[in-house]
């Protein structure tokens, strides 16, 4: 019988044929990936392995700083972040992600400051208007706000997200019927939303239309049967229309989704009881009807 060849062993200086190794794009991809199951020492290791192929690539210190973020370390963050500006001084996502962390630490006007950049750069990424404006919120700047949201919504209209903070930024200011036109629209693109919907009926009942209310309530239910609060929230409506049934079984539901809350639902049957069904809303604690 023949025997086999035995292998042929590589002679001195030479190596064996070596395994492809990653490029810094694959690392990166599979940094993205370790990041996105939540495992991010692991992630910003295949980040750094990604740096040292690709020092100059302000994608690679953007991922890099944006992991340390999120492993809680901003001095390295920041460290990368600027790096990465070195690389590419108009990178848009990175002077986003910095602003993100001056705003983090109540550096309130140097984000601003940031986010424009990042907004004078990335004109079309409504996401990054939305935090301006958000920014520009807590700077009590809220002229600004609104206009940074209506661009938003300009550029992406079909979003309910940016209907809805520019509703509820109306709602803030005391513009209650803008404010409703703006979350009637959130809702109408997200109907799924159940705290869309909730907001909107919040906002009905501050207009005194409790009937329309009733209706988004009953929808945010629909979507999520067991939070006790829109049970609370359907009750007070039909409180205000003077359903002391309709509000009693409510309230009775909420007290038995959540226990916590059941000294409230014992109050609201003790003043339905009292009220022998004859029911206003200021025995619920609740503001007066509008006439």
């Amino acid at each position: 019988m023949r025997s086999e060849r035995p292998p042929t062993l590589p002679r001195t200086g030479e190596t064996p044929t070596s395994i492809p190794q990653p490029t810094a794009a694959d690392l990166q991809r599979e940094g993205d990936t370790l990041a996105a199951e939540g495992s991010i020492h692991e992630a910003i290791q295949c980040y750094r392995r990604a740096v040292r192929l690709e020092g100059d690539n302000a994608d690679r210190h953007l991922r890099l700083g944006d992991a340390f973020v999120f492993a809680e370390d901003s001095g390295q963050a920041l460290s990368h972040y600027r790096r990465a500006l070195k690389a590419n001084p108009d990178h848009a996502d990175t002077h986003f992600s910095i602003a993100e962390v001056y705003r983090r630490f109540g550096k309130l006007k140097g984000a601003i400051t940031l986010y424009r950049r990042a907004v004078s750069l990335s004109p079309h990424n409504p996401y990054y208007r939305y935090r301006l404006a958000s920014a520009c919120v807590q700077a009590g700047r809220q002229d600004e706000a609104v206009r940074e949201l209506r661009e938003a919504i300009r550029l992406a209209p079909e979003d309910g997200f940016y209907h809805f903070w520019l509703g509820d930024l109306f709602l803030q200011l005391c513009r209650t019927h803008d404010g409703v036109q703006e979350l009637e629209q959130a809702v109408g693109n997200s109907p799924f939303d159940d705290y869309y919907c909730v907001r909107l009926g919040m906002a009905y009942c501050q207009l005194g239309r409790p009937e329309d209310a009733v209706a988004v309530f009953r929808r945010a239910i629909r979507l999520r049967p067991s939070n006790a609060t829109y049970h609370f929230l359907l009750g007070d409506a039909f409180a205000r229309m003077g359903y002391a049934l309709r509000a009693a079984m409510h309230y009775e539901i909420a007290g038995d989704l959540d226990a916590y809350d059941r000294e409230y639902v014992d109050r609201m049957r003790r003043s339905l009881s009292e009220a022998g069904g004859l029911v206003k809303p200021e025995d619920f604690g609740l503001p007066p009807m509008d006439h």
